[in-house]
């Protein structure tokens, strides 16, 4: 039977439309391989035993599901990552984040559970959130015979198997395969697992919370919600919109709305969403949102998962007492405290602090290559450090931290620039630690007891100093460059002609010598400073004299047509394409003259040169139709004629424009 599922689900996989999002993304393909799986009779046959299970645990243990929890029920975890590219550190991290965020998920202690809290008292006051008292176990011990997985290492295996979904050596796990997955997949599980070697199947780009070793998780699906969504599907929890029809409910719990479509997306806190009748309950794990949007479980939702591990995993629930460490760890704390290396080298600390567990306990920085009882390290340099603490049970805690070595600020004391673009410039620096330092200009000088630099030109300097255990700070000075010139403003003004650029700048200047050359925008140079027919536009203008002296000035021109400019030359503005589509964009014709004109008159021919549109007034416009129907998209012809100037003071002479314009559909 097994292996018959297996390779239809490749095939469903491969010809099954899927309801996807916009981006093609399927977030979930358990329903098609639950359909599959059914045609098999002995499969169905059990499937139907478990949900009776469920169903008669629920009757008998009614007044028991939301007291407090009692006792946690731990399942022991694997993780498998398969034909993937990343490191173990970087498998073992996201393996980490991933059972971190659904402890959290299925405790209803995840950090967004506000969202919730808030949403519920808008929109489902009637909806109580669900805390299970199902926690999962990365095992660290008695890993089966053959794995390779030293004892108190967690069970995360990196390109040890191919690309499968079960896997009997390690059956008493729910296990996690973590590969590249095709077709928008996201992942997909087993409604209802065993715990016989099966387990959830999730995309390497949707798999915890961690971006690590190349592999960068797909940005609405990166705080590990893709497991928690299957693993409700193991724990025998299904979609609520299971069933397209509204009148039937699709996962058989009562406190879930009924709707009969998937939401994709992300939605405001407390949004109403209406599928068949009540407000979508689409913040649930078991809906299709992004990560972000997918934040709580109902009680409803937790009292048969609740149900199911109790019935249907039991030997799991046997299986953590030997396969994890957290029930011996419960009591277990530890955290550290660091500080920097200092200017002066080789002072770096980490200070670990344990409590509970069982004692000694056994301290590492170099994750665990060497270790100490004791838990003060010293004399420690600036780097990355991998931080370990295990006691007698193996019970530990993993971290990392940057030691970083602290700089001193060096500050400017006093600068002098240079003179029209001489060496005369100078600065002084000072460290403000307490320490021998030498000082260097970076690429201009060598090292020197002395803070003091003399001989310099204009420009941008890095002043570098240094001790001899190699504390390095440095600081970025600017020697500028005095000058006796001065810009005399005669006239700046903006564009003012409708279809030309007349902007302009007139500037003198003041003092200097010659030859005196000016430079607009680093590129038009004259031996004066005015500019005309200028753009809109910035523009710096610089200038300088004999001697070397320069000096500059940012100046903008603006456009103002509250004025028409006397030197605004005539011209006849047509376009050269329309768009009479109705949308009030480009629909019409516009011809637009710069000066005044009379006498005006307007053809517009198709290409055999038949007339399809005249007119003698400016105003009345081509709107691309002929008899009341639009013309065929195309070329169309045009001739206008028409005389500078208004009525009765007109010019003598008739001005002809000839062209084409294209219709565009």
């Amino acid at each position: 039977m097994k292996l018959f599922s297996v390779f239809t689900f490749l095939l469903l996989f491969s010809f099954t439309a899927f309801s996807q999002n916009n981006n093609g993304i399927i977030r979930c393909g358990t329903d098609e391989r639950h359909e599959i799986l059914m045609q098999d009779s002995a499969y169905a046959a059990q499937f139907a035993e478990k949900n009776q299970k469920i169903e008669t645990y629920l009757k008998s243990h009614n007044s028991e599901m939301k007291a407090d929890c009692d006792e946690i029920l731990y399942l022991p975890v694997a993780v498998h990552f398969q034909d993937v590219g990343i490191d173990y550190a970087c498998a073992l991290e996201m393996a980490l984040s991933q059972v971190e965020s659904i402890n959290q998920d299925y405790g209803g202690t995840n950090p967004d559970i506000n969202k919730w809290t808030e949403g519920r008292t808008i929109r489902w006051p009637q909806i109580q959130n669900g805390e299970s008292c199902v926690e999962f176990c990365l095992a660290t011990l008695n890993h089966p015979a053959g794995s390779g997985i030293a004892e108190g290492d967690y069970a995360v295996t990196l390109n040890e198997y191919g690309p499968i979904d079960d896997i009997p050596q390690w059956s008493g796990y729910i296990n996690f395969f973590v590969r590249n997955m095709n077709g928008g997949v996201l992942g997909y599980s087993p409604l209802g697992g065993d715990g016989n070697g099966d387990g959830v199947v999730c995309g390497i780009t949707s798999f915890g919370s961690v971006s690590c070793g190349g592999n960068t998780l797909m940005a609405t699906y990166n705080m590990g919600r893709t497991v928690t969504h299957e693993l409700g599907h193991y724990l025998s929890l299904n979609h609520p919109f299971n069933n397209p029809d509204c009148a039937i409910d699709g996962d058989g719990i009562a406190d879930t709305p009924i709707t009969n479509a998937a939401t994709y997306g992300c939605y405001a806190i407390g949004e109403e969403l209406i599928n068949c009748t009540d407000p979508i309950l689409w913040p649930s794990y078991m809906d299709y949102c992004d990560d972000a949007c997918l934040y709580m479980f109902s009680q409803g939702q937790t009292d048969q998962l609740t149900a199911y591990v109790n019935t249907s995993l039991q030997t799991l629930l046997n299986n953590a007492t030997t396969k994890c460490e957290d029930a011996a760890c419960i009591n277990f704390e530890a955290s550290f405290q660091s500080s920097n290396e200092t200017c002066e080298g080789n002072d770096g600390r980490i200070i670990f602090q344990a409590s509970g567990g069982t004692e000694p306990y056994i301290y590492s920085i170099t994750n665990g290559v060497t270790d100490s009882e004791n838990p003060d390290f010293n004399n420690i340099i600036q780097g990355k450090y991998f931080l370990n603490i295990i006691d007698q049970q193996g019970c530990e805690f993993i971290d990392s931290v940057e030691i970083a070595r602290d700089t001193p600020q060096m500050e400017l004391v006093s600068s002098k620039n240079s003179f029209c673009g001489d060496n005369s410039g100078s600065l002084i620096v000072k460290v403000k630690y307490d320490a021998d330092f030498e000082y260097s200009i970076q690429g201009v000088s060598g090292w020197q007891d002395t803070a003091y630099f003399a001989s310099l030109s204009r420009g941008e300097y890095t002043v570098l100093a240094q001790t001899a255990s190699g504390c390095t700070p440095s600081l970025d000075v600017t020697i500028g460059d005095d000058t006796d010139l001065s810009f005399v403003i005669r006239s700046v003004h903006p564009v003012n002609c409708p279809l030309f650029d007349n902007g302009l700048i007139d500037v003198l200047l003041s003092g200097g010598e010659e030859p005196i050359k000016w430079q607009l925008n680093e590129g038009n140079r004259s031996d004066k400073g005015f500019y005309d027919r200028l753009g809109a536009g910035d523009y710096n203008l610089s200038v300088e004299d004999g001697r070397g002296c320069r000096l500059d000035r940012d100046f903008k021109i603006g456009v103002s047509y509250l004025e028409i400019g006397d030197d605004c030359p005539c011209d006849m503005y047509i376009p050269n394409a329309m768009t009479p589509d109705g949308d009030g964009l480009n629909d019409l014709l516009v011809v637009v003259p710069s000066c005044p004109i009379s006498n005006f008159n307007m053809q517009i021919f198709d290409r055999w040169g038949k007339i399809v549109f005249e007119s003698e007034d400016l105003e009345t416009r081509w709107n691309g139709g002929l008899d009341g129907y639009f013309v065929e998209p195309g070329i169309y012809f045009y001739r206008i004629t028409y005389r500078w100037g208004e009525k009765f003071n007109e010019s003598l002479e008739v001005q002809t424009e000839n062209g084409y314009v294209q219709i565009l559909r």
